[in-house]
């Protein structure tokens, strides 16, 4: 007699239900894996272009915060050899070098070589101008974007370069009495106080902010921050900062009375266009607005509209892109000449 207490294994409806089911579980874990990690290129996305965004809003406020100050003066008249000086005063020094041509600079027709002329630290050209350097240092194969402000700021760094001095570059020595404009490795011998601890060599910065329609190459559809800057030669380079930013917008807050506010400075009337600025001598903050693009489509639907230097809110996102807006308002305290 044969035992009934024998195993039995699964029959092949069981196996097909048993495989049936495992599919629909394993269906829906790569479904929320899938969305889980569509939201986390999302997320990673909006966190680059937050970054993006501050590094390209700081680095524009940086310079902003430094305009107009030429080492140890923020009084343009006190240091010689400008290109709007009629003649570079010779002084007693050790045969340095004054500057002259500059490769590329972004001065136009009939005026003073842009790349040392301390006379305006801090200029703008409004969007409804254009590119006033077309034809010098944002060439066409730039690819300015139009309908985007231009931005030119101009300093001495911070740092003293000391005796470390170098080839090809543009300097200037000073203190708060007298200053010289030099290129090169050869520092010349101030009239007032050159062998005073007040007195050092600090790199000149000149740069031109703008926006350009493409990044790598031209027509990849890839807006982009960009600048022409002063380098060694001296020459003027056009430099890529950041891809994704498709608009610079500045406005000038400008005093027009001269009151003073109740915590002892001079107040702000209006903050207005670069077009609109009737004194650039009583400008004394800058707002910045950029506009930042995703480099890829991401399908984004929603629309976001962005007011931007008092103009009617624009609408963004019907692309596809994603968008983002960041601005920032700075403190230009070395324009004003004490």
């Amino acid at each position: 007699m044969k035992n009934k207490n024998y195993s039995q294994g699964f029959s092949l409806i069981e196996l097909l239900v048993a495989m049936v089911v495992g599919l629909i579980i394993i269906s829906g874990a790569f479904s929320l894996h899938s969305a889980t990690r569509k939201v986390q290129r999302v997320n990673e996305a909006q966190m680059d272009m937050s970054a993006d965004a501050r590094f390209a809003i700081e680095t524009i406020a940086y310079d902003l915060r430094h305009s107009g100050m030429w080492g140890s003066t923020n009084r343009d008249g006190l240091i010689d050899c400008k290109s709007t000086d009629t003649l570079c005063t010779v002084s007693t020094s050790t045969g340095d070098t004054p500057p002259s041509t500059v490769t590329d600079d972004c001065a136009v027709a009939g005026a003073p070589v842009w790349s040392y002329d301390l006379t305006q630290a801090v200029f703008a050209t409004d969007d409804t101008a254009g590119n006033p350097y077309g034809s010098t240092c944002i060439p066409p194969a730039e690819g300015y974007l139009s309908g985007t402000d231009v931005l030119e700021v101009k300093y001495a760094d911070s740092n003293s370069s000391g005796a470390a001095l170098i080839d090809g570059q543009m300097y200037v020595r000073s203190n708060f009495i007298n200053g010289r404009l030099f290129v090169g490795s050869t520092a010349p011998r101030l009239n007032a106080s050159d062998s005073s601890t007040i007195t050092s060599n600090y790199m000149l910065r000149a740069y031109t902010y703008y926006i350009s329609n493409f990044t790598d190459t031209a027509g990849d559809g890839i807006p982009s921050l960009r600048r022409a800057a002063l380098v060694n030669g001296p020459a003027v380079e056009n430099q890529l900062l950041i891809s994704g930013v498709v608009d610079l917008q500045v406005q000038f807050g400008e005093d027009l009375d001269d009151v003073v506010d109740i915590a002892g400075n001079l107040s702000i009337d209006a903050y207005v266009d670069p077009n609109q600025v009737t004194d650039w001598t009583k400008v004394y903050a800058a707002k910045i607005w950029l506009v930042m693009r995703g480099d890829t489509q991401q399908g984004v639907t929603s629309v976001k509209q962005f007011a931007i230097a008092g103009k009617p809110a624009a609408s963004y996102g019907s692309d596809g892109f994603r968008y983002f807006m960041v601005t920032s308002v700075v403190n230009l305290r070395n324009l004003k000449q004490l």
